[in-house]
């Protein structure tokens, strides 16, 4: 089952759940992305992260419950939850 996922900025104290898209739809800035995968909770985000710059810019966002890595690809999509479906602290990473 498709489900449908955002490329969005987390905003401070919202709670997130993470997939990367896997198929799009459209052409930007109307584009819509659906994944396959399981959703992941996350938590509240706390902060974004970088290093780097250009070809070599690393980023990942920092939430209560993991880290997720932003894929090279620009797959890396959220959706906005509202609330935790258990308490296990997890670290997502993709690369």
């Amino acid at each position: 089952m498709e489900t449908e996922v955002f490329r969005l900025t987390p905003e401070e104290g919202k709670c997130y759940e993470y997939a990367e898209c896997t198929r799009k739809e459209g052409r930007y800035p109307n584009e819509r992305c659906y994944t396959t995968n399981e959703l992941t909770y996350v938590g509240k985000f706390i902060e974004h992260k970088s290093e780097g710059y250009r070809d070599n810019a690393h980023h990942w966002d920092v939430f209560e419950n993991g880290i997720v890595h932003y894929s090279y690809s620009g797959n890396t999509c959220f959706r906005v939850c509202a609330h935790a479906p258990h308490d296990e602290p997890i670290e997502v990473v993709i690369q």
